[in-house]
């Protein structure tokens, strides 16, 4: 018996924008707990590999779409902070909610690298929307101290020297600070031109006007108020070898903010020799889609 989930696009409105994205169920009758796939940095969204298909499998609707600007979806995700991100968020909620097929009262937030910042914020903004939160390689700490650590991290593990990652921070925190003091992101990019060349210019978050802009209007966000106002479930997942994720600080922070503000229901689970993407070797590590969807399951009866 071949196993194939029902797939229909789903398009929503926020704002001015309008959103495209596969709701993906699976192929036996409803009402379905579900959840909303909440995107990292950069475009894209709409393809979570087989994250949808093993959701289905385990009785789960779910919803993921194109970021603003990105494939089918309107708008430009550049010019977004993040509580505009979790405002749009929610309204994939709203609008994955109204669908028969949906258990309106179980829907829960996957959010993953950057969107390990974003699902928080909007379960904290609208908690009687969203269910649970599960939080996958997301910073719970500030934009500029993990950019500091990616950069760190990632670029000696690239085979770039130690001037190459001092050089590369001084950019990072010239492109926050002037664009923090009122300079137009395309005058920061091009004072930096002597850089652009550089074979680890690439791996910088801000290398165009408009990404220096958005990361720089985003490197204020601090996640502890929206993470001490959660009442809902969280999961938080970890891969112990990520170089872009300061996760012992990550998981310090999350322990400290969730603990002192008496959250019943919170895990923090790191997997040994994963990297960012949960991965061990290019393979999920063991254990992750088991881990998700039997903690899923039982937050979202």
């Amino acid at each position: 018996m071949l196993f194939l989930p029902e797939v229909a696009e789903l398009t929503f409105r926020h704002g001015d924008d309008t959103l495209v994205g596969d709701l993906v169920r699976p192929p036996w009758p409803g009402p379905y707990p579900a959840v909303v796939f909440v995107e990292g940095s950069g475009p894209g969204g709409r393809d979570q590999r087989d994250w949808q298909t093993r959701l289905a499998a385990a009785g789960f609707a779910s919803l993921a779409y194109d970021k603003p600007g990105s494939g089918a979806s309107t708008g430009d995700w550049t010019r977004q902070t993040l509580t505009d991100r979790a405002s749009e968020t929610l309204a994939a909620v709203g609008a994955l909610r109204t669908r028969a097929q949906v258990l309106p009262h179980a829907v829960a937030l996957v959010g993953g690298s950057q969107g390990g910042w974003v699902a928080p914020l909007a379960a904290s903004l609208s908690p009687a929307a969203v269910a649970a939160v599960v939080i996958v390689s997301g910073p719970a700490v500030g934009l500029v101290p993990q950019e500091e650590y990616r950069l760190r991290h990632q670029l000696p593990a690239a085979g770039f020297s130690d001037d190459d990652v001092r050089q590369a921070t001084v950019l990072l925190r010239e492109q926050v600070d002037r664009v923090r003091a009122g300079d137009d992101p395309a005058d920061v990019h091009a004072a930096q031109a002597r850089w652009h060349d550089a074979p680890w210019y690439p791996l910088l978050a801000g290398t165009s006007p408009a990404t220096i802009g958005f990361l720089a209007g985003i490197a204020d966000h601090d996640p502890e108020p929206a993470l001490a106002a959660l009442r809902c479930p969280v999961l938080a997942i970890f891969g112990a070898d990520d170089v872009q994720v300061p996760v012992e600080a990550s998981v310090r922070a999350l322990e400290r903010i969730l603990g002192g503000t008496g959250h019943a229901d919170h895990t923090v689970v790191v997997f040994p020799d994963a990297d960012h993407g949960i991965r061990v070797r290019g393979t999920r590590a063991p254990g992750f889609d088991e881990l998700v969807v039997t903690w899923l399951h039982r937050r979202l009866r």
